[in-house]
Parts: C-alpha cells; structure tokens; sequence
C-alpha cells in the first residue's frame, strides 16, 4: 500500500432525494436540498431508515442527518466530528456506537466517496512510501470510488437522537437535520480495505447489496444478529463492485464543491 491518511471522510451526495427515494423504495422527508460533490463530517447527508410511523407500522424513510454520531447522552454536539466513522471490528461494544447497533442501524447512500492515496516523493534516500525518507514530500491523489454497476453506494450506518436545548436549537439554525428540534446524527461504519480498494487507503466503507440493505435495516434484529449480518457482508465483499478514478486535487479543499471536481483526471 502507497500510505494513508484518515478514514472514509468525503462524500459525493450530488443525487437528488427524490430520486433517492424513489429508486430505494422509501418515503422522503422534506427538506432543502442541494447538489453537493464534497460533502465533509458534519455537513447533511440522506440515510436511509425502518422507522415506526405514527401508528407503529415499519415505514422506510429518506431523511436528513448529520454526519457524525452523537449519542442521546452526549453533553456536546462536537462528540459528532470524533464519530463519522465507526470501525465495524468494535461498534457493537463501543460506548458511542452501542445501542445505535443494536436498534437504530441506517443505510447511507452516495454517488460516491473519496480516498487520498500518499506517496513520498523527492526522498534523499533512506525511505519506504510507508515510511518516507529524509526530504520527503508527500504526494496526495484523490480517488473517488463508485459503484461498477449502480448509480450509488449504499454503505451501512448507524445513527441516533439526541434532543436539543433552546441554545443548540437556535444555534442549528435551519440545519435540516435538527428541525424537529432532535438533532438525528449518523456514522458510516468503515472495514478492512479488500483487493484494489487497498491500494489507495487500508479502510474502506461496509458497502451493501440491496438484499443485504433489507437485512441490515430489518428493526427486528438485535445486536448480535446485525453482528453475524455483518461479518458475512464483510466476508463476502467482492472488490470488483466498486470502481476507482482519480479526480481533481480542488477535492482537497471543502469549500470546493462543484460538478467539475469529478472530471476524470489525466
């Protein structure tokens, strides 16, 4: 592998909603929407979730969270930007991530999401691209992974509620995700890297298949079932699924975020 950095921190969300909900079978949730190519944690995203409606029967929603998980608990809203991720090895343990596993799982889907692939370059000797040597220069390209197949990504998720205090209220200000003056928060789960995907960054999402997207939001299943759900997605993963291309390096920086960003490169 080249090196690393971070984990799966951008997102391609440039899909419509609607068309989201209409492709994914589910009910959407109005809010302002728009196309957004360089989506960082704590920005909006759509998740996709099996929720009770008023008169207790399973619906399938689109709605707004914000990306990065505070739990019902949290005594600060900034414990999101820690929890944008959650490793699928220990979620299921994990304090932040506990009961969102086992009861409240979410499927978030994209057009795509970003990887930075690292190399040294301009070494005077001495070095590996893992471990540059003296008078190195790290050398950064982004790769935007999207489905070989479908328009989006489906990734897994957990997300949970947390209510808002009149201050955190007024201080969300129209973000679509704290309307209902609970703040609805989400993580993508992240795994172990597999064939070509590991090339670029040792961390990939847990990406679904339809079939298994019913699974793994079926509100039925406990903690230890959704475990032995996901082992088996992870285990199956066939690397061919997701392709790779460079984009433009303007990616690095969000307040960059336009259709142009994903030209293909060279």
């Amino acid at each position: 592998m080249a090196g690393s950095v971070g984990m799966c921190g951008r997102l391609n969300t440039s899909l419509d909603p609607a068309d989201l909900a209409d492709e994914l079978g589910a009910s959407l949730v109005p809010h302002a929407f728009s196309e957004r190519y360089n989506v960082p944690p704590g920005s909006t995203i759509p998740i996709l979730v099996d929720r009770p409606d008023a008169g207790g029967v399973i619906e399938r929603r689109l709605e707004p969270a914000r990306w990065g998980l505070v739990p019902g608990w949290a005594k600060d809203l900034r414990a999101g930007f820690r929890a944008f991720n959650a490793r699928a090895e220990t979620a299921a343990v994990k304090p932040t991530f506990r009961a969102a596993f086992g009861a409240r799982r979410c499927v978030v889907p994209v057009r795509g999401y970003y990887e930075w692939e690292v190399r040294a370059t301009g070494s005077t000797g001495g070095g590996t691209a893992d471990a540059p040597g003296r008078g190195s220069t790290p050398e950064k390209t982004p790769w935007l992974m999207e489905s070989a197949a479908h328009p989006l990504l489906l990734m897994a998720g957990l997300f949970e509620f947390r209510r808002l205090s009149a201050e955190e209220q007024e201080a969300a200000g129209a973000d679509p995700a704290a309307a209902s003056g609970w703040l609805v928060s989400a993580t993508v789960l992240t795994t172990e890297a597999r064939g070509h995907l590991r090339e670029v960054h040792d961390r990939m999402p847990v990406m679904l298949t339809r079939t298994q997207m019913d699974e793994w939001l079926a509100p039925e299943r406990g903690s230890a079932e959704a475990g032995a759900l996901l082992s088996a997605v992870i285990a199956g993963f066939d690397p061919a699924a997701v392709v790779r291309r460079t984009v433009s390096p303007a990616v690095g920086n969000v307040r960059n975020d336009g259709p142009e960003l994903v030209e293909p490169q060279g």
